[in-house]
């Protein structure tokens, strides 16, 4: 039996919201601050940049394999316990990262953050999509995924510079703070009841036929290919700053924090188009990402172009999330959206480690960075051919169907009314 959820007052909802928007802050920090912090690691550590870059390669592998088995196997987890649990393990895992004597036990921490991480963002989602109305869902994903933003504009530049002030162990240390704060409040935001029943978990092997649904293979693959392109040139845009457009090392934290600003600018009017048409947000979002790769890597013998352009690249990867992982709401059955979501967070993540990769061989074969903006670029073209046919199918299906097929607006299936399913309807970011 499943306890009704009480509905939330607006006081509560606002109060929920601002703290799961705190912890995708928190844990996007943690994820994105090595983009600000590969020369020094590299440097402190003897390895080559592209090795560096490993370790956003291993951090998003350890999120595609760990999400979809801790989705399998924490089900009947009491869902407050298991919140903690993953939130102190990401501290010991950025702990581990601070006072790492080399590269190896460095990259060790990073994966131990990133199993946490595979896990912990499904149940943020999932209880944002608990305490709103379900035709309000794109805005309340939007806004959990704004703190990936606001890593952006506050937690990559403050992280950069503290490792230039201190020393790049000091940011470790403070996200292992700074998610040490975070737990108590959030872990009070979770249901102290268990996912689903033993029952339930029983047949927990049949939500794998989720994957089998074109719908959600197509909206994976468009993640996927988004975060690819756009990680591409995020991983090394430190050095694609610096050395390829002629940027300052101290001009690096003002660019990033205007990054961060396109991404928060881009996450609110990605969430309103959402609300508006799902398929055309997705549709859009990945064309203005594909475009803006392309000109940054035109114009970085142009600084002010650049920046425009950095800032553009910015705003349209971070409109793209809440669009895809509404679309995925939408169309995963109410049963299987936990295992569906998580597979979607392992989606950008293994797009996450293809552009970290396909970045690293871009430097390797002496093409100039300025290509790594083009390379992603060609990624988000091959998102965008997915997305408009997607779309196309959407509109033929609805004139052959229209009284059936709701997907095409925001409005997803009534969710569950048990605060122990919250999990049903989660989703990754930064994402």
């Amino acid at each position: 039996m499943h306890t009704p959820q009480t509905p939330p007052t607006e006081r509560g909802t606002t109060w929920a919201l601002t703290v799961l928007t705190l912890c995708s802050f928190t844990l996007g920090t943690g994820e994105i601050m090595i983009a600000g912090l590969l020369p020094d690691i590299a440097g402190d550590a003897g390895v080559s940049l592209s090795t560096a870059g490993l370790l956003v390669s291993s951090f998003a592998l350890t999120v595609v394999i760990g999400g979809p088995i801790l989705a399998l196997t924490t089900g009947r987890a009491r869902r407050r316990r298991l919140l903690t649990a993953l939130m102190v393990t990401y501290v010991l895992g950025n702990i581990v990262s601070a006072v790492a004597p080399s590269f190896w036990p460095l990259a060790t921490g990073r994966i131990i953050a990133a199993l946490a991480h595979s896990a912990l963002m499904p149940l943020f989602f999932g209880i944002a999509a608990d305490v709103v109305p379900p035709n309000k869902r794109g805005m309340a994903v939007a806004r959990v995924s704004l703190g990936f933003s606001l890593a952006m504009i506050a937690g990559l530049p403050i992280g950069t510079a503290l490792g230039q002030w201190l020393d790049w162990r000091a940011t470790f240390w403070a996200v292992a703070a700074l998610t040490l704060a975070a737990t108590v409040p959030v872990a009070a935001l979770a249901p102290d009841t268990p996912g689903i029943s033993a029952a339930d978990d029983q047949g927990r092997l049949r939500e794998l036929k989720v994957l089998g649904d074109r719908r959600v293979q197509i909206v994976t693959g468009i993640t996927a290919l988004g975060a690819a392109a756009s990680f591409t040139a995020y991983t090394y845009v430190t050095p694609l700053l610096t050395d390829s457009v002629g940027f300052s090392e101290s001009s690096v934290t003002v660019l990033l924090l205007l990054f961060g600003i396109g991404g928060t600018v881009g996450n609110l009017i990605g969430g309103r188009l959402t609300d508006r048409s799902v398929l055309g947000a997705v549709s859009l979002s990945v064309a203005a990402l594909a475009a803006s790769l392309l000109l940054l890597g035109a114009t970085t013998d142009v600084k002010v172009a650049a920046v425009a352009f950095l800032f553009l690249f910015g705003a349209a990867y971070y409109a793209v999330i809440p669009a895809v992982n509404t679309r995925l709401l939408n169309v995963a059955s109410q049963q299987a959206r936990t295992l569906a979501l998580t597979v979607q967070s392992s989606a950008f993540n293994l797009g996450t480690a293809v552009g970290g990769w396909l970045g690293g061989r871009v430097i390797a074969a002496d093409a100039g960075l300025r290509w790594l903006p083009v390379a992603g670029g060609l990624v988000a073209l091959i998102a965008l051919l997915l997305a408009v046919g997607e779309a196309a199918g959407e509109r033929r299906r609805t004139a052959a169907a229209p009284a059936e097929d709701p997907l095409e607006r925001s409005t997803p299936a009534p969710a569950p009314t048990s605060t122990s399913t919250s999990t049903e309807k989660a989703s990754e970011s930064p994402v």
